[in-house]
């Protein structure tokens, strides 16, 4: 995971390469910024349904899809592209 300091705070990135569902690396990037273990974290279906996420981009061959989601979990502000980057930035509150 890199870090990058701004005038809004740190935003952390982490990339999803496709290996295994995106749902996962992104309670695991969270779990490790807030040194928490996973089963400790707010379950993510509570703030999006998780299916919908981990095959939001999934394409065939022949097709791409460009995109961005952005959302709050465990105290963080989550954005997600179709890339596969993940960038999260620390809310002020815990949703």
């Amino acid at each position: 995971m890199s870090t990058a300091t701004t005038d809004r705070g740190e935003i952390h990135h982490v990339h999803h390469d496709g290996d295994g569902q995106l749902s996962d690396t992104l309670v695991d990037a969270v779990a490790s910024l807030t040194d928490t273990a996973p089963a400790d974290l707010p379950p993510l279906d509570d703030r999006i349904n998780v299916a919908a996420l981990d095959a939001l981009w999934e394409t065939d061959a022949d097709r791409s899809a460009a995109g961005c989601l952005t959302f709050t979990y465990g105290g963080y502000v989550v954005v997600v592209r179709s890339t596969g980057a993940v960038f999260l930035r620390e809310t002020t509150d815990s949703t």
